[in-house]
């Protein structure tokens, strides 16, 4: 029983261990940015008549919105040959335009009056700053690892999670100023970021042409992409600001609970599935959406939290493995990570914005009675099967960097392996993996070549270092260097 609570807690060591090398937290910028996203449309003191869950609140939202759009898309394609890391002016204006637009539209209701150019300025440099600082980050973040960018991302969403907790909840100025911040921590994250980059190896390099095979399959992801948050998007638009459980509670539950589990779940896709492939998970919460939009039409209680918790689950889920996906892409050097990001998160925030506004039709329109509901209902139903015929089928094998510094003989390699294999009685699967740790292949290289989980690479990895009283990557490589 003492051996097996030992071996638990150094497993949870070393877990622990493998996360804090892994994981700075200058890595987690981009989860400031989604936390703005969430947070300034849910703040009340940003937008004080905010009607529904959608975030159609004022005309600088729609500005705001579309801009965002032409931004992503356009800047995805303009800058796809840009080193971003250079560009240090836009590093420092893409957040203080997202500041300065978020102060500018909390203070306009303030005043009393409705200013249009106020407005319309506020929702040209959110958008423009927003869009900028999402690209950039897409392109921070090609420059990690594989092992690293698997746990930045996820960590990422976490911080926006626990933003959610404490900013839509502040009133007035304060209220204002502290969602303000958001972006501006995010550029000063994404400032060390760089700088601690500076003179290493970039993992996701300038491509001139990419693949035509994966700019179809991205095209298509971001199709399927918005006609997911179109759906998102119209059901937030429909729904009630605050419904029962909130107005009791105070706390928007259904979109914590979501998002929580949104986040399990895109961390046990990480962790098991044989490739993080955007297919794979689309498969799983095509029938959740479905689910979402049946409940939809039945306001009560408890559809209606359900429905709100599973749509919240798929967008967390969605976000993070749409970014793992993509600059996963880039790794292979056939795609910019810029233009990659900017593609998919511009038709993101494309059905988002058209979600809304069919959802504000919709209820001006007098959709609101049952036949008109299910009508609606059937009709986004439709819209999700259609994306899932679209969802490209078979994950292309991702290009994973790699450092072989072990011998060169492979003879005497695969030999040293077959010695050590019977000495310290390793499977046929652990002798297998130790070949390729011994011609310095990482993890993720072995996890695609041999088509396994990122879980089951570890284990035997780790089983492979108990057997051979070794504790890191080095002193195994020493091992053979000096039989």
């Amino acid at each position: 029983m003492r051996h097996s609570t030992t071996v638990k807690r150094n497993s949870l060591a070393t877990a622990f261990a493998k996360i804090e090398e892994n994981l700075k937290v200058r890595y987690l910028g981009i989860g400031f940015v989604w936390a703005w996203i969430y947070c300034s449309f849910e703040t009340s003191a940003v937008y004080p008549d905010r009607d529904g869950i959608s975030i159609n609140a004022d005309p600088s939202w729609l500005v705001s919105a579309t801009v965002v759009v032409a931004a992503m898309i356009i800047g995805g394609i303009v800058l796809r040959k840009t080193d971003l890391s250079t560009s240090k002016c836009m590093r420092v204006a893409a957040p203080v335009l997202v500041a300065f637009g978020t102060v500018l539209s909390g203070i306009v209701p303030l005043i009393g009056i409705e200013p249009w150019l106020l407005y319309c300025t506020s929702g040209i440099t959110t958008g423009i700053g927003t869009a900028l600082i999402c690209l950039m980050w897409g392109d921070a973040l090609s420059r990690l690892e594989i092992e690293q960018m698997e746990i930045a991302v996820p960590a990422a969403s976490l911080v926006t999670l626990l933003c959610c907790l404490v900013f839509p909840y502040i009133q007035g100025v304060p209220g204002i100023l502290a969602v303000a911040s958001l972006p501006l921590i995010s550029g000063a994250l994404l400032k060390l970021f760089y700088r601690e980059r500076e003179g290493k190896p970039v993992a996701a390099r300038i491509v001139d042409r990419p693949e035509r095979g994966i700019v179809l399959d991205l095209v298509r992801i971001a199709v399927v992409l918005f006609a997911a948050y179109l759906l998102v998007g119209c059901l937030g638009a429909m729904s009630e600001s605050e419904d029962l459980v909130q107005q009791v509670s105070g706390v928007d539950v259904p979109t914590l609970i979501g998002s929580g589990f949104g986040l399990v779940l895109a961390i046990c896709f990480i962790m098991f599935s044989v490739r993080i492939d955007f297919s794979s998970l689309f498969r799983w919460l095509a029938p959740l959406l479905v689910l979402s939009v049946a409940l939809f039409p039945w306001q009560e209680v408890a559809p209606n939290f359900i429905s709100t918790t599973i749509i919240c689950i798929a967008d967390t889920s969605m976000q993070v493995i749409a970014y793992i996906y993509v600059i996963g892409l880039a790794k292979r050097k056939a795609m910019s990570p810029v233009l990659g990001i900017g593609l998919t998160q511009g038709f993101v925030q494309l059905g988002v914005l058209v979600g809304n506004l069919l959802g504000v039709w919709a209820g001006h329109a007098g959709f609101e009675g049952t036949l008109s509901v299910f009508v609606l209902a059937l009709g986004l139903i439709c819209l999700i099967s259609f994306a899932t015929m679209l969802v490209p089928q078979g994950a292309k094998k991702p290009f994973v960097r790699d450092r072989p510094d072990a011998p060169d003989d492979e003879w005497e390699t695969k030999n040293q392996c077959a010695r050590l294999a019977e000495r310290f009685g390793l499977s046929t699967r652990e002798q297998q993996i130790l070949e390729y740790l011994a011609k310095g292949r990482s993890q993720p290289y072995i996890r695609d070549e041999l088509i396994l989980s990122k879980n089951t690479v570890a284990t035997h990895v780790k089983h492979i270092y108990q057997k051979l009283n070794v504790h890191s990557r080095q002193e195994l490589l020493d091992l053979f260097e000096g039989r």
